[in-house]
């Protein structure tokens, strides 16, 4: 679990610190993050994720929250990855 909290601050970085006058905004960006998994879960392929999330967020926040989710072993795609992602984001 200590990997997804280092890849959740590495990768998201950026959109937390977006406003840095502005506490982020962490349970809504740990709901994406658990859309992202439970869309791997569903089936979902990671070219799809990649596309829609860029839509949603820019190019670069998009593909790396892509990469993240689909690096993700199986066995760690649980409600836990989000929880641990809003944990993360609200000790920064």
């Amino acid at each position: 679990m200590l990997r997804v909290f280092l890849m959740g601050c590495v990768c998201f970085a950026p959109m937390a610190q977006a406003d840095s006058a502005a506490k982020p905004d962490c349970a809504a960006q740990a709901a994406l993050v658990m859309e992202v998994v439970n869309g791997r879960v569903d089936g979902v392929r990671k070219g799809k994720a990649r596309r829609e999330l860029v839509k949603s967020l820019d190019k670069t926040a998009g593909e790396m929250l892509a990469d993240w989710v689909y690096s993700l072993p199986e066995e760690q795609l649980t409600d836990e990855v989000g929880k641990a992602y809003k944990a993360q984001c609200e000790a920064m």
